[in-house]
């Protein structure tokens, strides 16, 4: 019987894997697809706040942000700048993030098995019966860090996310530049946005753009794609669409007797923009700390771990509800409202608030200083009372 099976091989069951292996536990991880990093699903943007929880090579460093643009579905728009003194923010090569994690892993003394598919899991008051294309494993505890795939948070009853979208994103040689654009609108992106975001890859100028959506995210995708303005910016036909499911909200509950969820998993993404590198680091980095403590103790009962939800809601829970909040209510705005939403972030008011407030990771601030912002704050009264956009 080994201690601690993971199953999933991205950031989040890397780094636990990583974490529990260096305090000396036995792990081993599975990871359905051949190879660890492939198919990458994510743009990549982080901040630099996440090299406290790993390492980021400068070789992975893309791109180096600055400058962005926000363009509205009625035709306003608003730019930043970031100064030297704002928190730098990173375009990484998500292959070889996740491969350098993989390493870390196995140095660790991890074991990783690419190509093996958890088809069943059983949890008994005894160990976790884990059952995979190559056999079958008996672990003491497991990490669910399964991405997307909610088959066993059901089945072990710890509900599934309350709110997804859909994402479809693609990768094209471009004329080199340097902002990050958002598109807003209904028909560009209902209850989302369209992205761009530059990058130097093997000494080539591309450009990745991706669409959040409720709906057809590859429909909305095509059609931006289509614009004669963007193809004028493509330097090559694009890559071929990658789309997956996104979670916006956690699932009900993160543990359970022996089973901890961690990442995407358990829903852990931002509700405003998506992103969900960070948390899925931080909520492996806050699970193997308590299965590493479980073991310590001989307890690996729920009712100890669930100091693991205690522990991420503590970090993440008020964050989480206050962006649900603002995603909730710019879902009922109408292309009016959201432009006039844009229109004041380009003023010299909005762009002072938000250097004082933004982090990148932890929008809490910064969202509760808008809803203090008299246009902002009277525009979402109007949009609480009046008549909701589209519904969703």
């Amino acid at each position: 019987m080994i201690d601690v099976a993971v199953v999933g091989g991205g950031p989040a069951g890397l780094l636990a894997a990583s974490r529990l292996a260096d305090a000396g536990l036995d792990v081993v991880l599975f990871e359905e697809h051949a190879e660890i990093g492939e198919p990458t699903h994510c743009t990549g943007i982080v901040s630099l706040e996440a090299t406290e929880l790993v390492k980021i090579p400068d070789d992975l460093v893309l791109a180096r942000l600055r400058r962005a643009r926000l363009a509205g579905p009625c035709g306003a728009e608003a730019r930043h700048e970031w100064t030297n003194a704002e928190e730098p923010i990173l375009v990484i090569d998500r292959l070889g993030f996740d491969r350098g994690l993989a390493a870390q892993a196995l140095a660790a003394g991890a074991v990783v098995r690419t190509g093996t598919t958890v088809r069943d899991m059983e949890v008994d008051e005894t160990a976790v019966t884990v059952r995979t294309t190559d056999g079958t494993v008996r672990a003491r505890a497991c990490v669910l860090a399964c991405g997307v795939s909610y088959r066993f948070q059901r089945r072990l009853g710890l509900g599934l996310p309350g709110l997804t979208v859909h994402t479809a994103q693609t990768e094209v040689d471009a004329v080199p530049a340097d902002v990050v654009e958002l598109y807003f609108g209904r028909a560009v992106a209902p209850n989302g946005f369209v992205w761009t975001v530059p990058l130097v890859r093997a000494g080539r100028a591309r450009m990745k753009v991706g669409v959040m959506a409720s709906g057809d995210a590859g429909g909305h995708l095509r059609t931006f794609l289509e614009r004669p303005e963007v193809r004028a910016r493509f330097d090559g036909p694009p890559r071929p669409t990658i789309r997956r499911l996104l979670p916006l909200t956690p699932i009900a509950t993160t543990y359970a007797s022996r089973v901890l969820v961690v990442g995407d998993a358990g829903g852990f993404t931002k509700p405003t923009t998506g992103g969900g590198i960070f948390y899925s680091l931080l909520t492996a980095s806050l699970a193997a700390e308590t299965l590493v403590e479980g073991f310590g103790a001989g307890r690996l009962d729920a009712a100890f771990l669930v100091r693991y939800e205690r522990r991420w809601r503590e970090r993440l829970g008020l964050e989480l509800r206050v962006g649900d909040w603002l995603r909730r209510l710019v879902s009922r705005c109408t292309d009016a409202e959201i432009d006039r939403l844009v229109q004041v972030f380009a003023t010299d008011d909005l762009r002072g608030l938000v250097r004082r407030t933004a982090r990148f990771n932890w929008h809490r601030d910064l969202i509760l200083a808008l809803g203090r912002h008299p246009a902002i704050a009277g525009l979402f009264v109007r949009t609480l009372l009046g008549s909701p956009g589209t519904p969703r």
